[in-house]
């Protein structure tokens, strides 16, 4: 429900508001306000929390009945206001249709939700218990009657499972005012979408969201922390991709292409600036719960190094749910992100970073990309809370580095299996003996060793690097240890 500034809501609207109020009583704070997602649509099953889904949405025909209001008029009344370029119920071809479909567009790329306009509507009953159906009606129905009068309530939506919006005919000027165009119009209906998709109102002293219960024409859409409410109930826009599947997985990656030497790649950098969304920005990635995780592939033409930051976003704002107390919210610290790095085969482990707490970046300096070919980021949270974030890789200029060179001579010898010895169980950050940098010094850099050993960056390898076996390769090695100790002795 929408209403213009500092207006008293009717009886039937105050009544409507205190019963929607209910259903956020008992829910854990999370700046923007829930109340729960679509389970079903005309199109299936919409998953869990996080999870994409397709909203399918219809226009309804003049005479179509509405719960306590009689017949919508909103065809008749839409082309009262802005002319009829073609008769019959292809609203579509109404110069007012692009408003519509530009609000619903506008959501759809913003997050998990796929909205589809349906054609076609039957006619049935606004607002009782109809179900979405492909080709026969949409999952939101809109239509519209006189609700109270010119500067009064705007619209109102019911909530998932439902969704149907009637907007109020009775506004004269309101809805054709051309002003960035018919900002106005847009934004009551996006605002109104939000309810129709799971979104209850959000009061803010200190900024400007779309999902405040009165109408705010001063930025075009969805906010930030709108952005997060979709994002929490339905995932980001990623989760459409594959199909539906999303990119929780290597072999689903969302691929950054290819990053040269010197060069870097930044996703989710609309998020970085507070609230305020502008029209066009859709740069928006987050994780949804502790079960979402975010791949990303990238390619290097040659041997590089890379350094990974991973900030978390949000922003800190004043919030409340309406007419209670407002505090101040920190949106960037919801959930406590993991970055990890993996080798060409997606599997193997390069580099993970989960030391900072929620709302602190992780970062990984140096990766050793050993050689050209694909290789993936992952990013992972621990709770079921959203959180927006950004991530930013950069390729060093391709400096070679002898796996297993831990003293930095440019060859794998027994010298590095001393270094390794020495600080076998440190862990930090920095560490020469740290072999696939993932901040410990254990097993795993032993076996890059034994698998480098007697290689130089001169390119000919000594025989022991032919060893078939691990545990062979190892006995080796301390053996050459042993006589490097000995002729030190000496």
């Amino acid at each position: 429900m929408l209403q213009h500034p500092a207006k008293p809501t009717s009886l039937l609207l105050a009544a409507l508001t205190a019963l929607v109020a209910t259903f956020a009583v008992g829910r854990d704070a999370a700046a923007y306000i829930p109340d729960d997602r679509w389970s079903t649509t005309a199109s299936g099953s919409t998953g869990v929390q996080g999870d994409g889904a397709t909203i399918t949405w219809s226009l309804v025909a003049d005479g179509t009945s509405i719960v306590s209001e009689g017949s919508s008029n909103l065809i008749s009344y839409l082309d009262g206001l802005f002319g009829v370029s073609s008769g019959g119920n292809n609203f579509s071809a109404r110069p007012w249709f692009s408003l519509f479909q530009e609000s619903f567009d506008r959501w759809t790329e913003l997050g998990g939700i796929n909205f589809v306009y349906e054609p076609n509507d039957n006619g049935v009953q606004m607002g009782g218990n109809a179900a979405g159906a492909l080709g026969v009606r949409g999952d939101i129905r809109i239509g519209g009657a006189a609700i109270d009068g010119p500067n009064g309530t705007l619209a109102y939506t019911y909530l998932p499972n439902n969704g149907d919006m009637v907007i109020d005919t009775g506004e004269t000027a309101f809805y054709s005012n051309s002003a960035n165009n018919y900002r106005q119009l847009r934004n009551t209906v996006m605002h109104e979408l939000g309810h129709a998709f799971g979104l209850l109102h959000i009061e803010s002293s200190s900024d400007h969201l779309l999902m405040e219960p009165f109408i705010d024409t001063s930025f075009d859409g969805p906010q930030l922390d709108d952005v997060r409410g979709l994002h929490g109930l339905y995932g980001d826009a990623l989760e459409k991709t594959n199909n539906g599947a999303g990119n929780d997985s290597f072999g689903l990656a969302t691929s950054l292409g290819a990053i040269a030497a010197g060069g870097s790649k930044l996703i989710g950098a609309a998020a970085a600036s507070g609230q305020s969304v502008g029209a066009n920005e859709t740069d928006f990635v987050s994780i949804a719960n502790s079960s979402d995780f975010d791949f990303f592939s990238f390619t290097v033409n040659s041997a590089s190094l890379l350094d990974v930051t991973l900030t978390p976003l949000g922003g800190v704002f004043f919030q409340g749910a309406e007419g209670g107390a407002q505090s101040s919210f920190d949106a960037n610290a919801r959930n406590d992100l993991t970055l990890a790095v993996y080798g060409t085969n997606g599997t193997t482990l390069l580099g993970t970073a989960s030391s900072s707490a929620a709302g602190l970046v992780e970062s990984l300096a140096a990766v050793s990309l050993p050689a050209a070919g694909q290789y993936y980021v992952r990013v992972s949270g621990s709770t079921t809370n959203v959180q927006l974030y950004q991530l930013q890789l950069s390729v060093q200029s391709a400096v070679v580095a002898q796996p297993g060179d831990f003293d930095g001579d440019g060859d794998a010898d027994g010298n590095d299996l001393l270094v390794w010895q020495r600080a076998f169980g440190v862990s930090g950050g920095g560490l020469a003996a740290d072999g696939n940098h993932d901040g410990v010094v254990d097993d795993l850099d032993l076996a890059i060793l034994t698998a480098h050993f007697g290689q130089s960056l001169g390119g000919a390898a000594a025989a022991v690097a032919a060893i078939p076996e691990p545990a062979a390769a190892t006995l080796c090695l301390l053996g050459a240890a042993m006589l490097f100790g000995r002729s030190r002795a000496r």
